[in-house]
């Protein structure tokens, strides 16, 4: 039960640890079996008999002067890439017969763990194994997975968190020939294959299901040197628990779990995370089952609908929270003595993790995806804002506060979209007109999103002067700590979020002023420095007309009218 809540509370976040148990369940040789029936093979082609009390491997290097591993045997027996599958082929792929008996096919097992991969559960998988079941019961499922088998493949892959579905075959791949038998082989792999395997044992909690640890003697001392490590480690087995097994369990500060078989076991883990997904419905979703959907939705052309719904209803439900007015009054008498601008932007913030994590997710991933979510995310705004004012009796500074929700969605997508080079979704963003309201009774009307988010718009109750701008300040200092905790995801340090921020900022206040929103301001309350606008200005003289905003239509002036908007900028923070 602690495994099925673990996997269901923590998506992506846990990876399997498969050994021949699972696939010995569909009927495929181990590795070693393998060898031992072609060592055979090789005797009965000397007309050669081996005593039921000789070791068939000891027997083949004594006759042969080498070692009995699986590259010299396929290499010796098939001298071509086709005959070498050929002679392998009936190991690991069934026969006519054999399909009709189901065997060497994917079982319930593959299929359950297929069924995990594509709902976003697991995201990676290592195996100790030569067949090619799991990779099967994936593409049966639809996805395509990531095949990591040997040193080439892992030193060309992609990090790890960029992909949501990877199978590592650290022993090799049958096809490939390139399989570890012998335990001298077992004690190394390359580098690039070794940094995969610690990545995953330090950044992911493990399930271990078929797998005895004995003889892979260099990942089980990858396991035990792993100190540190952010979630559990599930160790199952069959029969025993072996003393690897509990040297294991023990270094990790591990559990163990018997099962009655791999089938057994990721069967009844796929039902049991099932039905708290039943039992959930209905519920707000979380923001960790939100991220992993978004990223599985924007890598498949067949989810792009289903991206959609879930950007469309993430930004639904959050509507109905923060325009519920017995949650956030808006009446002087319905709030607090002490109550202040700061305590409605925690306020916000607070009803807001998981649509910013969707926005957020959608601008840094969409790019380089087949579903980008533009339309979606740019119609979560409009949904963010509010269509219809209160009455006239509502407290002025908080009616245009309503409109902070989607500013804050502007500059979580902004400023993920501007680190990853998303252009084309920063310029949808930055064009696309939104809805927002004006009088009470009214419609609501259609505003270029610089002019209806601006942090100077929401500010405008405030008066003129010092107090204007001591409140944008405080507002954008309150979404810079809400957006830094989901942000962190996509940078690698605190110090590129608070640059990427300010750089957002800058674009934000030059498109504001180029708009024809900067007259008269004395100051935008900004929290950047002038080296923001040093870096952007170099930007912009360095590319000309290429800037992407230029050359998208964003910024319809040209690279020396919009650096005389930046020295504008750069006084007005004096």
């Amino acid at each position: 039960m602690s495994m099925t809540f673990s996997v269901r509370n923590n998506p992506g976040r846990y990876a399997l640890l498969l050994g021949s148990g699972v696939s010995t369940e569909a009927e495929v040789p181990t590795g070693w079996a393998v060898v031992n029936e072609l060592v055979k093979r090789v005797a009965t082609a000397e007309d050669t008999s081996i005593e039921e009390d000789t070791d068939p491997i000891e027997w083949y290097k004594e006759t042969y002067d080498e070692p009995a591993t699986y590259e010299n045997l396929i290499e010796g027996l098939a001298k071509t890439q086709t005959e070498r599958r050929k002679l392998l082929e009936e190991f690991f792929e069934p026969s006519d017969k054999e399909a009709e008996r189901g065997e060497k096919q994917p079982t319930d097992a593959h299929e359950s763990i297929a069924w995990l991969v594509d709902n976003g559960y697991v995201d990676i998988i290592l195996t100790t194994n030569f067949d090619q079941l799991i990779e099967k019961a994936l593409r049966d499922q639809g996805i395509n997975p990531v095949v990591i088998s040997g040193p080439e493949s892992a030193r060309g892959a992609e990090p790890l968190q960029h992909q949501d579905a990877v199978v590592v075959k650290v022993n090799g791949d049958y096809k490939e020939t390139n399989v570890k038998n012998l335990s001298s082989e077992l004690e190394s792999y390359s580098d690039p294959m070794q940094q995969i395997i610690d990545r995953v044992f330090h950044e992911y909690g493990l399930i271990i299901c078929g797998w005895s640890g004995k003889y892979d003697t260099r990942l089980r001392k990858s396991l035990q040197e792993c100190e540190t490590h952010r979630y559990s480690t599930y160790w199952t087995y069959y029969s025993d628990l072996g003393d690897a097994a509990q040297e294991i369990v023990a270094a990790r500060g591990g559990f163990t779990v018997h099962h009655d078989g791999a089938t057994s076991l990721f069967t009844d883990l796929r039902d049991r995370v099932r039905a708290l997904e039943d039992a959930e419905d209905g519920e707000p979703l979380t923001t960790p089952i939100a991220r992993e959907r978004v990223k599985r939705y924007l890598t498949r052309e067949e989810h792009k609908i289903d991206l959609s719904d879930l950007i469309r209803q993430t930004a639904q439900q959050t509507r109905e929270d923060i325009f519920d007015e017995d949650r956030l009054p808006l009446y002087g008498e319905d709030l607090a003595d002490d109550f202040t601008a700061d305590d409605r932007f925690r306020e916000y913030g607070n009803l807001m993790p998981t649509i910013i994590t969707v926005l957020m997710t959608c601008a840094y991933w969409g790019d380089d995806t087949v579903n980008s979510g533009e339309k979606a995310v740019s119609n979560a705004l409009s949904t963010l804002a509010p269509s219809q004012s209160p009455d006239g009796g509502s407290n002025k500074r908080l009616r245009d506060l309503r409109r902070y929700p989607a500013t804050l969605g502007l500059y979580g997508a902004g400023l993920t979209s501007i680190a990853a080079e998303n252009w084309s979704l920063i310029s949808y963003l930055l064009t696309q007109p939104i809805e927002v309201s004006r009088s009470r009774g009214r419609r609501p009307v259609e505003k270029n999103p610089v002019e209806a988010l601006h942090p100077r718009y929401l500010t405008r109750e405030w008066g003129r002067g010092l107090d204007r701008e001591d409140a944008e300040e405080s507002l954008r200092s309150s979404m810079n700590k809400t957006l830094r905790e989901p942000a962190l995801e996509f940078f690698t340090s605190e110090s590129m979020y608070e640059r990427e921020f300010k750089r957002f900022e800058v674009v934000l206040d030059l498109l504001w002023y180029a708009q024809g929103n900067g007259e008269d301001v004395v100051s935008l309350g900004t929290t950047y420095w002038g080296e923001s606008i040093d870096e952007l200005e170099a930007e912009i003289k360095q590319q000309g007309t290429e800037w992407p905003l230029i050359r998208e239509g964003v910024l319809e002036i040209d690279p020396g009218e919009a650096i005389e908007v930046l020295d504008t900028i750069r006084e007005d923070l004096h």
